[in-house]
């Protein structure tokens, strides 16, 4: 008998597949089906609605350029009396004022809602609304003209050591207690830029470990001998994506699809302007004080719209949010004939002008602890909503900015909106930066993705250096697409963002598509936004890129394909960018990490030479020689897998103990089910320039090896039919609930988190020293 180890598939999973399928083939009938009319669209309309144009100062700091925005969104007035900046929290429903929902005032007059600027300023190329009217008639000219017998497309609802403040001691510790300090006492999170914090599944200030657990958030006291678990929050049916601490406030970021009831004065009817209540995707903030004897949930906010990331600095939290507009039952095709598919897309035309603001527009409600809604309405306010200088598509981009440090979510909040898509978020100490795939119009463009097309990368820049307040900047292009935040870096006055143009998996139309390359793009940033200053391309020419690390006015690129060609890029002018040395080895790294200014550290895959991936690799690089760089330590765990080639807050490194650790699924080659998997994480020592693995952490039960028998039978020509031999199939159950999330050092000890248990371990011996299961 010979043993197969046993290979199922999950229903569900078969599901999304069709999903994705469908979805698919509604983008491309809608790409293939564009009116005739639609043509006209490339050239600018006289009557196309347009927002305001915004004037910048010429010689101004962008700070002030920001604060004078903020003052003029707060205490602005449109003429028709309605109040500007007003926020959620304060119970706006319409920040239109007196507008009506067909987007006319109340005399019936249209108002395209344009701001004359001042002679003596420029005028910048931004584009905010000043009234609901205005929005409306921009929603509506652009969306009919994109529209389609099927719609709008992608309807399916399918939408990367920081020094924290200090916290505050304990009164039970008594006067004179000392703070524990970060990156000596304790370890933060793995974040891009020091001094701004990131969402993560796990948070400590040295004496309290928050973690997120599937629906749960424990609160666990690491100050005694063994971890005390103080208390766990249980969140219903919303599934815990990550969550931020700061002080005595926790706040908690969770997504599900989930119905958004529009928010109603307590004792009041709803009106008969509200909407609908909404089915879709939801962002739930979940507000938890941390500073009673048990902690207890204060606030939810619930955002319509997907989570996409979130920022802390000095207090202030900056969550980024995108929405697609509300259920719009569009009219599709009967039949085939383009008769038909006419007949749609002008039904779909009218459809869209009977709509109303609010269905385009996101909405929010605010909870207290009791679950009782205390304001709603909508996300942002009419005069807080911007277009980029091009139509970017149906959906909607909205930061939204909490003083965690100050009131939380019972403060005042300010939300930007702009009427475009996200999916990327980088933050600077100045800026926060969005991007997109850059939508695409196939009834305006038919030409798209596929057909030499090149793909662009749409970003939108915020400022944030008011202390409540996120400013839309402006919006610029660059060719290719990024990988993940890491992609991005703002250094002295430039952002720097490497990009791969074409798609190497792309196979339709695949003889006119591009061959892939990487580039690195330099823009300037100023008042006025974003300008292309300085480009180096032909970065792995057919690869696509894995990593990028920004060391200063140093960039470290990974492509691969078959080999991992590392590439450092010298910055130092922004407007010469250039390559200074490459390195070529198998496999590849997806995520880079600093250890000190000469040695960087990767972790990826082992590859074979035709580029075949065969388990875990981390690297470290000496790149004291721009242009020699050397690998000079490999470590390798064949069959592995490790969370942090995808979450780079998933890996910890700690410089006092010269100790590397990760995250480990190892998966033994053997296919015959005799040797078992590895579930947990590795630490490896990184001292005097080596990779050294120092021990394997692992709170997983024993895994449990089953075997199973069968047999076909076979039928003979003449059909008759008998058994043939006996296989023998074996498996190990694996306990996926020990698979480890996340790693933190406090004093002595490391912890390891998982949706199991937290578990410490002695520093210096990595060996257990307790074991905390969450209850079931």
């Amino acid at each position: 008998m010979t043993e197969k180890p046993e290979h199922t598939k999950s229903r569900a999973a078969k599901w999304w597949c069709l999903l994705a399928v469908l979805a698919a083939v509604s983008l491309l009938a809608a790409a293939c089906a564009s009116d005739a009319d639609d043509s006209a669209a490339d050239e600018p309309t006289p009557d196309t609605a347009q927002p305001a144009a915004t004037t910048a100062v010429d010689d101004g700091d962008l700070g002030e350029l920001n604060e004078s925005a903020s003052s003029a969104d707060e205490t602005g007035a449109d003429e028709d009396g309605s109040s500007a900046g007003a926020q959620p929290g304060e119970n706006d429903t319409s920040a239109g004022g007196s507008d009506t929902e067909d987007g006319s005032t109340e005399d019936g007059s249209a108002s395209a809602g344009v701001t004359a600027p001042a002679d003596d300023v420029e005028v910048a190329a931004l584009h905010r609304f000043d009234e609901c009217g205005a929005v409306l008639d921009y929603i509506h000219e652009n969306a009919a003209a994109a529209v389609g017998p099927w719609g709008l497309g992608g309807d399916f609802g399918f939408g990367g050591d920081v020094l924290e403040a200090e916290a505050a001691a304990d009164d039970s510790a008594g006067a004179g207690a000392v703070s524990p300090q970060p990156g000596v006492d304790y370890s933060t999170s793995n974040v891009q830029e020091a001094g701004i914090d990131e969402p993560h599944v796990l948070k400590t200030d040295g004496r309290r470990m928050v973690v997120a657990s599937e629906n749960r958030v424990h609160m666990v006291d690491v100050t005694g001998p063994e971890p005390t678990l103080i208390a766990s929050v249980q969140l219903d049916d919303h599934w815990v994506s990550n969550l931020l601490l700061h002080g005595d406030r926790v706040l908690v970021f969770a997504s599900q699809w989930d119905i958004i009831v529009p928010f109603v004065e307590p004792g009041g009817e709803p009106s008969g302007t509200e909407p609908a209540p909404s089915w879709g995707p939801t962002t739930e903030i979940v507000e938890i004080d941390l500073s009673g004897a048990t902690p207890r949930v204060t606030r939810r906010l619930d955002i319509e719209g997907n989570y996409i990331g979130a920022r802390l600095t000095d207090g202030v939290v900056r969550v980024v949010t995108t929405s697609r507009p509300r259920a719009i039952h569009w009219a599709i095709p009967q039949t085939a004939d383009l008769g038909a598919q006419e007949r749609s897309t002008g039904a779909n035309r009218d459809l869209i002008v009977g709509t109303t603001l609010d269905d385009w527009l996101p909405r929010y409600v605010l909870n207290d602890d009791t679950g009782t809604p205390v304001s709603g309405g909508r996300l942002a306010d009419c005069d807080r909503v911007w277009a980029p200088p091009h139509y970017a598509g149906p959906g909607t981009l909205s930061v939204t900015t909490i003083d965690i440090a100050d009131d939380g979510l019972a403060g005042a909040m300010d939300t930007t909106t702009i009427m475009s898509d996200g999916s990327t978020v980088y933050a600077s100490h100045d800026h926060l930066y969005v991007t997109t795939t850059r939508w695409h119009d196939w009834g305006v463009e038919p030409a798209g993705p596929g057909d030499g097309t090149p793909v662009e990368t749409e970003i939108h820049m915020f400022g944030t250096t008011g202390r409540a307040t996120s400013t839309y900047v402006g919006s610029a292009s660059v060719t290719g697409t990024v990988l993940n935040q890491y992609s991005m870096s703002e250094h002295e006055g430039h952002l720097r963002i490497a990009t791969t143009t074409g798609q190497p998996w792309w196979t339709w139309r695949a003889e006119v598509a591009p061959e892939s390359e990487s580039l690195v793009t330099v823009l300037a940033v100023g008042p006025d936004g974003l300008a292309e200053v300085g480009r180096v391309d032909g970065l792995g020419v057919g690869e696509r890129i894995y990593a990028v690390r920004y060391l200063g006015d140093i960039a470290a690129v990974v492509t691969f394909r078959q080999v991992d060609p590392l590439y450092l890029l010298d910055l130092s002018d922004p407007t010469a960018p250039a390559v200074r040395g490459e390195l070529k080895i198998t496999g590849y790294s997806a995520y880079l990490h600093p250890l000190g200014a000469d040695l960087l550290l990767g972790v990826g895959q082992e590859a074979t030479e035709e580029g075949f991936t065969v388990g875990t690799q981390v690297s470290l690089f000496d790149i004291a020689d721009l242009d020699q760089p050397q690998r000079i330590a490999q470590w390798t765990a064949p069959g592995g897998h490790s969370q942090v080639e995808f979450n780079a807050l998933a890996f910890l490194h700690w410089q006092p103990s010269d100790l590397a650790v990760l995250p480990l699924n190892q998966y033994p080659f053997d296919d015959s089910g005799s040797e078992p998997p590895f579930i947990g994480a590795v630490a490896l020592g990184t001292a005097g320039a080596e990779l050294t693995e120092r021990a394997r952490i692992s709170h997983a039960d024993p895994p449990l090896r089953k075997c199973r028998e069968s047999r076909e039978i076979i039928v003979s020509p003449d059909g008759t039919e008998e058994p043939g031999p006996w296989e023998r199939y074996c498996w190990f159950d694996t306990d996926w609930q020990a698979q480890v999330t996340a790693s933190a050092v406090v004093g002595d000890r490391l912890y390891l988190a998982s949706n199991k248990a937290l578990e410490s371990v002695w520093l210096d011996s990595l060996e257990r020293a307790s074991l905390l299961t969450w209850a079931r």
